[in-house]
């Protein structure tokens, strides 16, 4: 469907993050072998929208390719004769998110983020995989041979929802772990990062390399000492501890692995160990988003253009590239797990290394990961598949499980009630089920 071509439909749902959408259209002006097409935005905000358009028509001119640029307020309009569509979308936006973090704070839990893991995530898998599930059967309709982008999170959630109640292929991506890898190789072992190779696995947020080599040489029995040596070690203590406890070294940082592991987000230890990552504060996000939207704003203004043509340090067109061209590429990805892991279960979401060429994407098969991680990664992985059946069922017992389960929920003063609180704040963005 894709190999030979030049010229795809690219749908942008979730297009109101106009500094993301701005970043990714940028990779498809800088890609070779995308010569043109049609790039479809959509946002249920007017406004926004607006100004999306303004700057995804700035970015087309400025790569001298034809593409016709289009918005809608409906992605049902949008869908007809995709080829890949990108979800960047977040059901409430930032607003939804920082109430779930208030409501969490007053239960007495900290999270740093918020998104992936915890009962920010919990009410936020709620609250978006049903939306994520109509775009899909939409597209099952509309386009059914197109690809999901997908980049919302959860992003483990989103995955499997997809994967396991629609027929449309999709890749979940997330640069976290590449990141890392590259900080490793420049900040701790000062190499280029094209000198240092690696493999890792787990699930997204909390990925663990399994394997690290610069010029082919096994660097880890050297990692421990180097990350002390460079500073890294203080500058990720969190990250540092995990290596030390469990004999591999996870990514994408402390700001996402803290959540996975409640003793690090306990008041005291925070405090005591004065950690750069504590509750989220929105201080740091308030403050990307604010630079965000100045560079936007000067951008339309004329001035500044460069900062959304360098590239957005994501892969998608990597993948695409890979489907047109038939060039073999290895990426991250976030896939359910069919033995590519073996000592994980059948059916659990995971993140892993992927081959992606003109015939699709194939996970990797990958050792079996040490006792310790795996059986982290087992009970999230069946954290997530209570919470995409809550969510799609509006089954409150399911979601009351999860919530018991959830590592971060051993802070929690009361976690039944704090679940009711949040479903009862987002009873507007839920589906009528939960009412």
């Amino acid at each position: 469907m894709f190999f030979g071509r030049n010229t795809f439909r690219f749908v942008f749902i979730g297009a109101g993050s106009s500094v993301f959408t701005m970043r990714l259209v940028s990779d498809l002006m800088a890609e070779p072998c995308i010569a043109g097409g049609e790039i479809a935005l959509v946002d249920v905000d007017p406004a926004v929208l607006g100004v999306a358009e303004q700057g995804v028509s700035m970015l087309v001119r400025h790569g001298k390719k034809p593409f016709k640029i289009t918005t809608h307020t409906d992605f049902r309009d949008a869908l007809p004769g995709a080829d890949f569509v990108f979800l960047t979308f977040a059901t409430g936006g930032i607003a939804a998110w920082k109430k779930d973090i208030a409501t969490c704070t007053r239960y007495g839990l900290n999270q740093s983020v918020g998104d992936t893991i915890g009962p920010g995530a919990i009410i936020r898998i709620l609250r978006t995989i049903p939306v994520t599930l109509q775009i899909a059967r939409e597209m099952e309709k509309q386009c059914p041979g197109a690809y999901i982008i997908n980049y919302t999170n959860p992003e483990g959630a989103q995955c499997l929802a997809i994967e396991k109640h629609s027929s449309i292929r999709a890749f979940g991506l997330c640069h976290g772990t590449p990141d890392t890898a590259n900080e490793l190789a420049a900040e701790v072992f000062r190499v280029p990062p094209e000198r240092f190779s690696y493999e890792a696995a787990g699930m997204n947020h909390l990925t663990w390399f399994t394997a690290m080599r610069i010029d082919g040489k096994d660097v880890y029995p050297a990692l421990a000492d180097a990350l002390a040596r460079s500073g890294f070690a203080k500058k990720e203590p969190i990250s540092y501890d995990l290596l030390r406890i469990f004999g591999l070294y996870p990514a994408p940082g402390d700001r996402h692995v803290s959540e996975f592991f409640s003793a690090f987000l306990k008041d005291r230890v925070m405090n005591a160990r004065d950690y750069t990552w504590k509750n989220n504060d929105f201080v740091p996000i308030d403050a990307w988003r604010a630079e965000g939207d100045r560079r936007l704003r000067a951008a339309l203004a004329g001035e500044g253009l460069e900062h959304f043509v360098g590239g957005s340090g994501e892969t998608a067109t990597h993948f695409i590239r890979a489907l047109a061209t038939g060039e073999t590429v290895t990426e991250m990805a976030n896939v359910i797990n069919r033995g590519y892991i073996p000592n994980l279960s059948q059916d659990i979401i995971v993140e892993l290394p992927v081959f992606v060429n003109q015939f699709g994407v194939r996970p990797q098969t990958m050792a079996p990961l040490p006792d310790g991680i795996a059986a982290k990664c087992e009970a999230l992985g069946r954290e997530y598949n209570l919470l995409v059946d809550a969510a799609l069922d509006c089954d409150r017992q399911k979601a009351l499980q999860a919530m018991y389960l959830d590592p971060l929920c051993a802070n929690c003063d009361n976690p039944e009630g704090l679940l009711d609180a949040l479903i009862a704040e987002n009873l507007q963005l839920l589906p009528e089920g939960w009412s």
